[in-house]
């Protein structure tokens, strides 16, 4: 299978650089997955699991917490706010967070509020399916 240029980086650490065979990534319009010489384009991420298949057929999970991805000349860069491997994640400090954020969306709050509620109410569900799906 082809390969290409793979970068993958949050906003507090660089998470992988090599050559890949295939990232998926969770995008706004539903899940993408990029293989070599795709299209060149801009892709918006949202929180959600991001797989990578490495040029040694490793696979590596990660949830991203939004970000955007940058397709060109067979090269793919993933900037993302954040990225946690799921055996990273604290299982409780999720669920807190999926509490704080459902309670935030009950209060009254202005259009910017809601949807930063929003926001971190889908990075705490994604963070605690990757933890449930590993055995966490």
């Amino acid at each position: 299978m082809n390969t290409f240029g793979l970068n993958v980086i949050a906003s507090d650490k660089d998470f992988y650089h090599g050559r890949g065979k295939s990232i998926s990534l969770p995008a706004k319009d539903g899940a993408i997955t990029i293989l070599a010489h795709h299209a060149d384009m801009m892709v918006a991420i949202v929180p959600g699991e991001m797989r990578i298949q490495t040029e040694d057929d490793t696979w590596y999970t990660a949830i991203v917490g939004g970000g955007f991805a940058q397709i060109i000349n067979n090269r793919v860069t993933v900037l993302a706010d954040s990225i946690e491997r799921p055996e990273d994640i604290d299982l409780k400090r999720a669920r807190d967070a999926k509490e704080r954020a459902e309670e935030q969306l009950r209060q009254k709050q202005s259009l910017q509020e809601y949807y930063v509620s929003k926001a971190s109410l889908a990075r705490a569900m994604a963070r605690m399916k990757a933890a449930r799906d590993k055995g966490i």
